[in-house]
C-alpha cells in the first residue's frame, strides 16, 4: 500500500545532508526504496512528514487547504521547554525576520503546541516528552535516530596511556553546558584531558552572533583539545578516546530533556561513557542495569576516578555490554520496524477514508 501513498517530506536541509535528514526518514526510505519527494505546498499528498524546525506557519495554511492530508509532526527535541526570554524573542519574531516563517508569531512555543494538537501523529524521542505530548495528542510515537551506520568503527584498545582522554561530542549550541562543570574538570585535571569534537563555532543569540568554540574551551580548568566534526574521520578519531562524558545542567530544561541519541552513538563506538542523570539517560541505565549516571558534581568526580582506575579488561567488558545493548535495541533493522509500522497505520487510515468516501 505504501507504493500508492504520495509522501511529502519537509527537509531539515535542501540537500538532505543535515544530521536529522541523514538519520531519520530519508535514510529509511532510501534503504527500503520507498518513494518520497521534497514537499511542495503547491502539491497534494497523502502524507507529509513535518519537522518542528520547518516553516510551521506556511504548512499550517496548507493544512487548512488540505484537511485530508495526514501530517506526521516530528518533534524529536525538547523544544517546548524553551521558555527563557532569548528563546521567546529569537525563536518567535527572529524566525520571521530571517525568513524561517511566513507569518510572525510572538511565542514560537505556542506554534509548536498548535501543531502537536492538530497533527495526526507526533514523533518524539524521549519518554518524558512523550508523557507531556500525550496530554495534547493521543497518537504519540517514540523513536530514536539511525546511528549504527554513522558509527561503524568500534574501539579496540582500552588501555590508557598517559592521561585519560575524556571525550565530548555534539552540537556547539550545547557547549556552554560544560562551563557548569568547572569544579569537576578542575578536580580530575591531574589525570585527565578533555577532547571536544564539534563545529569550529557555535551560535549565540540564535541566528545573529557566533562564538569560536576554542575561545569557550579556554575557560575550562583542564587541558583541552578541539577536533572539527567530520563524519569521514570520526570513527578513527573516537577510537582513540578513553571515556565519553555527557554532562548536562538540570536547570537548562531544554538540554536536560534531550533524547538519548548521543549516548547510543558512543555505545555503537564502543566507548565507556558517563552521563548526567537526565530522564532519557536514567531510563537507559535502568533498562540496561548499568550505573553510569551521575546526579551531582561529587558523583561525577568519583565516577571519572573510578573509570580511570578500572582494569583494562573491565573497561572493555563494560563497553562491549553497552555495544551489544545498542545493537539489540537500536540497530538499523530494529529502527526500520518503527517506520514500517507507521506507514502501515497511515495506509490503513487512507483505506478507511476511501471506504467512507465511497459509501457517501
Amino acid at each position: 500500500m505504501t507504493e500508492t501513498l504520495r509522501i511529502g517530506y519537509v527537509p531539515y536541509s535542501n540537500d538532505l545532508q543535515h544530521p536529522d535528514d541523514r538519520r531519520r526518514f530519508p535514510f529509511f526510505a532510501n534503504r527500503l526504496r520507498i518513494t518520497f519527494e521534497i514537499a511542495n505546498e503547491k502539491n497534494q499528498y497523502a502524507m507529509i512528514l513535518l519537522p518542528a524546525s520547518a516553516n510551521l506557519t506556511r504548512w499550517m495554511e496548507y493544512k487548512k487547504r488540505n484537511p485530508k492530508t495526514i501530517f506526521v509532526f516530528e518533534m524529536v527535541d525538547s523544544l517546548t521547554y524553551q521558555k527563557d526570554w532569548k528563546s521567546l524573542m529569537f525563536k518567535g519574531a527572529g524566525r520571521y525576520l530571517v525568513g524561517k516563517e511566513d507569518k510572525p508569531c510572538l511565542v514560537h512555543r505556542n506554534l509548536l503546541i498548535d501543531w502537536i494538537r492538530i497533527a495526526d501523529f507526533v514523533i518524539c524521542s524521549n519518554p518524558k516528552i512523550k508523557d507531556e505530548i500525550q496530554k495534547l495528542n493521543a497518537n504519540v510515537l517514540l523513536n530514536l535516530d539511525y546511528l549504527e551506520h554513522e558509527y561503524p568503527m568500534v574501539k579496540g584498545d582500552y588501555s590508557i596511556s598517559g592521561k585519560m582522554k575524556l571525550f565530548w561530542e555534539g552540537q556547539g549550541v550545547v557547549l556552554p553546558q560544560l562551563l557548569k562543570f568547572k569544579k569537576v574538570f578542575k578536580n580530575v585535571s591531574s589525570f585527565c584531558e578533555l577532547h571536544v569534537v564539534t563545529a569550529p563555532s557555535y551560535p549565540r543569540f540564535a541566528y545573529f552572533l557566533k562564538r569560536p568554540t576554542e575561545s569557550l574551551l579556554k575557560e575550562l580548568p583542564i587541558e583541552t583539545f578541539f577536533h572539527p566534526w567530520d563524519m569521514r574521520n570520526n570513527g578513527i578519531l573516537f577510537s582513540g578516546f578513553d571515556c565519553g562524558i555527557i554532562p548536562l545542567n538540570s536547570s537548562d530544561l531544554y538540554g536536560w530533556h534531550k533524547p538519548a541519541n548521543k549516548l547510543i552513538s558512543f555505545w555503537f563506538s564502543g566507548i565507556p561513557t558517563i552521563t548526567s542523570n537526565t530522564p532519557a539517560y536514567s531510563a537507559l541505565a535502568q533498562e540496561n542495569q548499568n550505573n553510569f549516571i551521575c546526579k551531582n558534581e561529587k558523583e561525577w568526580i568519583e565516577k571519572i576516578n573510578w573509570m580511570y582506575q578500572l582494569h583494562v579488561d573491565q573497561r572493555r567488558e563494560m563497553a562491549m555490554l553497552n555495544y551489544q545493548f545498542a545493537k539489540s535495541n537500536f540497530s538499523t533493522n530494529e529502527l526500520d520496524k518503527f517506520w514500517l509500522g507507521l506507514l502501515d497505520k497511515i495506509a490503513d487510515l487512507k483505506i478507511s477514508e476511501n471506504k467512507i468516501s465511497q459509501a457517501a
